[in-house]
């Protein structure tokens, strides 16, 4: 189940009456690639266990992907530090539109609101008497970074009723309004109906996906976060404060262009491709002033096999240092980083990896003890063979969409900071309900020309958004045909529909400089704030990462005479939508609809290439020479 967030569509930039850059919700690549190594791994049943005692807590810091399973019974909710806005501590549960693999839920009706996700306890002992004053409390947000549901649309809290063996609703909260902090819900437990040795409780959310929309963009929707959910005796309705300093941000990334470059074009760039300081945030919940120790520790190599890699040699210690921090504030903490990533030990090696493990120290009061994960970030500084902007979480789904932009360009900037060969690229497209976005593209690398993009320098044919990122979140791209890149170069497609091919897009980083579309012959730079989840490939061809199936074949066209005067003939049994005409440098000089017969009068004498579009085949280019 999840995710990655928002669909809002923000029809943000315009490009011809009908065309424009969109940024929807969309998929997650980090549930989908994790859910088939934990299934293959443990299993899809959870395993069972004795009936839990109170204090039940969990504000969800010590989990990765997934609920903890000693204290839930299913996995739909994600657990994630990126869909929430203002979360109260690391960690928070969202439930939406996608099931435990990060697909969407293939029985949600269309234009209809209906159940999607569950987040349910295991068995609690609440055998206890009315007056011992059992509350339950948690915090809940309505969209935070996502989709914000709408008024049809709900979060519903249940409880189990051992004796009737159902489930029956206590408490509802409606959508219609964003939410960007946390609200909280203080219930009493009081019913004798409730009272017993195995009270469940859960929540679940209904959604709806919009009927109004193409099926490119029909994707993830109606985000709610849950938080620091608590449910214990001797409590009043006053029990509002939480006593705990909580960490609220992590630590990274720490080189300064990207989030990501292959390990030897660093060793190349140095000392200067990193920041000299390390950032985390931490927050007082509490409604006194508290003394916070705060510290952070570099562990060099990854020495285990588990799913989530931990380190037992530490190689850089920093901090020790205490502050204030006064009741209900945020304290955002900045140190030194005098560490450089210890090249001497990967030399001979094409990559690196390195963990950044930073903790505040409060105190030892039993009445905190249980709160003591929050206490803990940390952060994988990856160094493989490609680069990247983006951090591997798409909040949302970027794509040209509408009339005009058939056949329209996206280019996205790199520039290397050493000669190396381009191999191939890495892609997360989000996964849409039905795979409406799945249509063949031209993945395309252009030079640089003054800082936009200029001639072509490599392009195949007939590409198409996959999802074999149930086993990877990237899909492998390989071009054609290697090239040695040595400067700025630009990577991204030529579409042949106006769908949208719906890129993953990361919102916590921002590369909208990098970023290129054009439609009707000139490039401009995008207006939309985020990353794209787009990873060139250098030093090495990949072959053991999930790629996209060969090549289709390529359909042969006759378009003739050749040379040509004013006008040229195209086979009449091709099946085709549209025909581009691009010049000898690439460029687009004119576009056709479906007619067999094209006027080429107002074209100079020269060399053209032209190539017809369908969805449904892939058509060799013609190169002909117009001559009068």
């Amino acid at each position: 189940m999840k995710k990655l967030i928002s669909i809002i569509l923000f029809v943000v930039a315009t490009i011809g009456l009908y065309s424009q850059e969109v940024v929807i919700d969309c998929g997650n690549p980090a549930l989908s690639d994790y859910s088939v190594k934990y299934f293959q791994k443990y299993g899809e049943k959870i395993a069972t266990s004795d009936t839990l005692e109170l204090p039940f807590f969990d504000d969800f810091s010590a989990s990765y992907i997934y609920p903890d399973s000693s204290k839930w019974s299913d996995r739909y909710a994600y657990i994630n530090n990126s869909c929430a806005k203002n979360q109260i501590s690391i960690g928070v549960a969202t439930l939406d539109a996608l099931d435990q693999y990060g697909k969407v839920y293939a029985t949600l009706p269309i234009g209809m609101s209906d159940v999607a996700d569950y987040l349910t306890s295991k068995p609690i002992n609440l055998q206890r008497n009315a007056s011992d004053s059992i509350y339950l409390s948690f915090f809940y947000q309505c969209g935070g970074n996502g989709n914000m549901p709408e008024y049809r649309d709900s979060l519903v809290l249940q409880f189990y009723s051992v004796d009737n063996d159902e489930w029956r609703s206590v408490w509802r909260a409606a959508g219609g309004e964003l939410m960007t902090t946390f609200e909280q819900v203080l219930l009493p437990i009081k019913d004798s109906m409730w009272l017993k040795k195995g009270f469940r409780f859960r929540f679940l959310n209904y959604v709806s996906i919009s009927s109004n929309y193409e099926p490119s963009w029909q994707s993830n929707v109606d985000q709610w976060n849950l938080d620091f959910i608590i449910l214990d005796a001797n409590r009043t309705c006053n029990d509002t404060i939480i006593e705990d300093v909580a960490m609220i941000r992590n630590v990274g990334p720490f080189l300064k262009d990207y989030t990501a470059v292959p390990w030897k074009h660093f060793l190349e760039k140095g000392r200067s491709a990193v920041y000299d300081s390390i950032t985390f945030s931490y927050v007082n919940l509490q409604d006194a002033t508290h003394n916070i120790n705060r510290q952070y520790d570099v562990f060099d190599k990854d020495e285990t096999s588990s799913l989530i890699p931990s380190r037992t040699y530490i190689d850089y210690h920093c901090g020790d240092d205490s502050e204030n921090i006064g009741a209900n504030e945020e304290e955002k903490y900045t140190k030194k980083f005098c560490y450089f990533f210890n090249e001497e030990s990967y030399l001979a090696e094409d990559s690196a990896k390195f963990l950044i493990r930073a903790n505040i120290k409060t105190d030892v009061a039993q009445v905190r003890e249980y709160y003591r994960w929050n206490d803990t970030v940390r952060f994988y500084q990856d160094f493989k063979n490609y680069y990247a902007y983006d951090d591997g979480s798409a909040e949302k789904g970027y794509g040209l969409s509408g009339q005009g932009t058939a056949n329209a360009s996206l280019a996205y900037r790199f520039e290397p900071y050493m000669t190396d060969t381009l191999f191939g690229v890495y892609i997360y497209f989000n996964r849409t309900q039905g795979d409406g976005n799945v249509k063949y593209f031209y993945l395309t690398v252009w030079e640089d020309n003054n800082g936009i993009p200029g001639d072509t320098i490599v392009s195949r044919l007939g590409v198409r958004p996959s999802f074999l990122n149930e086993i990877n979140g990237y899909v492998y791209y390989p071009l054609d045909t290697a090239v040695v890149i040595s400067g700025p170069f630009y990577v991204g497609w030529i579409k042949t529909t106006n769908d949208m091919l719906n890129c993953g897009l990361d919102m916590e980083n921002n590369a909208r400089n990098k970023i290129f579309y054009n439609v009707s012959g000139t490039w401009e730079n995008s207006i939309i704030s985020g990353a794209l989840m787009i990873r060139p490939v250098f030093g090495y061809e990949v072959r053991d990462y999930a790629s996209v199936p060969a090549t289709p074949i390529t359909e042969t066209c006759s378009i003739y005479p050749n040379p040509a005067s004013t006008e040229i003939n195209i086979d009449g049994n091709a099946e085709f939508s549209s025909v581009m005409i691009y010049d000898s440098l690439g460029r687009l000089v004119m576009q056709s609809g479906s007619n067999n017969v094209i006027n080429v009068s107002a074209l100079p004498e020269g060399t053209y290439f032209v190539k017809p579009f369908s969805d449904k085949k892939v058509f060799e280019t013609v190169k002909i020479l117009i001559m009068r």
